[in-house]
Formats: structure tokens, C-alpha cells, sequence
């Protein structure tokens, strides 16, 4: 998970982490990256899990989550990640499915259902469109498609980019579960997403839009990776 000035929704991560049944923690493995939180650094808490790492980017730029993504899965010991943003829950019955299914397959990308928690009563979850962003894949896979482009550092809608390679690199070998992951909003934990760089401003889309044909006439079309200074903080 990247993080980034979400103190509240970290700590909620850590309250659902610590209340799941040990011999599911005793499968699952947490790395929070914080991508540069020049206010509220990401703080780790021991909730139990088989292995838990925390890793901080020293420098602080607008939607770096591509960044703390890549650095995320080097640092995995399992053969497959879920990659989510910090306020998505994985419930338990989720959690049962991805450990003790057997059957997954390597060169398969696989997304979930998504719901939301309703702001105005917060124990009550409804249907809401999946996630573009949130993936249960092998390391081996991530890295055939090169994992995340940090070229694109510094602008908000980046993550379609690992999509599309992905799919054209993976074409008819993605699934979505009917296993589920829950949003949290705003409204219900104020830190739940961040809140100090505005989306979807003029000059992302264009941007983003320039780079990918720039990449395309570069002698080396892989992805950028690690780029960026960062550091183990736990």
C-alpha cells in the first residue's frame, strides 16, 4: 500500500489487520511505502502478520504512488501481491480465498469487486465500480510487464498505463473475483485518501498523454524504476 498523510486510515488498516484469525496473519505479509509525507511519516505497528516493512521516499512529489508501488513489490517475499491504495480494506473472507486457494496462475492478472462503506452509516457496505488500480498478481508477472512507469511522477491518473500494458502483454488472461475489497471514504475517516494534491488537473491528461508517445520513439521503452531516493524505516 502507498501511503501518503494517511495517519487515521493507516491505523485503521493495522485495527483490521490485528482482529483477523492468526493462522491467516501467519500467511500474509504488509509493506506500506510512504511516498515522501513531508507532515505525518508513516509509523509501523506490529499487528501480527507474518512480516511486516515499512519504506519511506525522501523526496515529496505530487502522485508518486507509482514509486512507492514498485518499491513495494522488489521488497516482496511471496510469489503474489495484492496491490491496493490505502483505503481499501481486504476483508477476512477475501483474505481466506487468495491464501488458501491453490489453483492461481502465474501469468494471470486478478482484480476484485469493490465496495464502499455508506458515509452516513458506516456499517453498511454497497456496490460500488471496481477499481482500476487494485491487483492480485505474481511478482513474475509484474515484472514481465515492468512494473510501474515513474516517468509519470508528479501527475494524478498514471495507473492506466500498467493497465494497458499489462493487457496487451496478458491479452484474455484477466479475471475480476467475485471476492470483493471495501473503499473507505472521506467522509467516514477524514485521512482516508489524500487530501492535499488536487486530481485531475488541465495539464495531466495531456501530459501523461505526450510522455507515453515520447516513450514510444526512446530507444529503451521499459518502464523507470526507482528513481527515487527512499529508505527502510522498519
Amino acid at each position: 500500500m502507498p501511503y501518503y498523510e494517511n495517519p487515521g486510515m493507516l491505523r485503521e488498516q493495522y485495527v483490521r489487520l490485528r482482529a483477523l484469525p492468526p493462522e491467516l496473519k501467519a500467511n500474509i505479509s504488509v509493506i506500506v511505502t510512504d511516498d515522501g509525507s513531508p507532515t505525518q511519516p508513516a509509523i509501523h505497528e506490529d499487528t501480527g502478520v507474518r512480516r511486516s516493512q515499512l519504506y519511506r521516499i525522501k523526496v515529496d512529489i505530487r502522485w508518486n504512488q507509482d514509486a512507492a508501488r514498485n518499491i513495494g513489490v522488489k521488497y516482496a517475499k511471496t510469489d503474489f501481491v495484492l496491490m491496493t491504495d490505502i483505503d481499501h480494506i481486504v476483508p477476512q473472507a477475501t483474505w481466506e480465498k487468495l491464501i488458501k486457494e491453490e489453483r492461481w496462475r502465474k501469468d494471470y492478472a486478478y482484480s476484485f469487486h469493490r465496495k464502499t462503506l455508506v458515509s452516513t452509516n458506516p456499517d453498511v457496505l454497497v456496490d460500488y465500480k471496481p477499481h482500476p488500480n487494485s491487483w492480485f498478481i505474481s511478482k513474475e508477472l509484474f515484472e514481465r510487464v515492468g512494473g510501474y512507469d515513474e516517468r509519470f511522477a508528479g501527475y494524478y491518473g498514471t495507473d492506466g498505463d500498467f493497465k494497458v500494458r499489462m493487457l496487451e502483454l496478458n491479452a484474455k488472461k484477466w479475471i475480476q473475483l467475485p471476492e470483493f475489497i471495501y473503499r473507505v471514504p472521506r467522509e467516514t475517516i477524514p485521512d482516508a485518501s489524500t487530501t492535499t494534491y488536487k486530481r485531475k488537473q488541465p495539464d495531466d491528461r495531456p501530459t501523461i498523454y505526450k510522455m507515453i508517445q515520447d516513450r514510444k520513439t526512446e530507444a529503451d521503452q521499459r518502464p523507470r524504476r526507482y528513481r527515487f531516493p527512499y529508505e527502510r524505516v522498519a
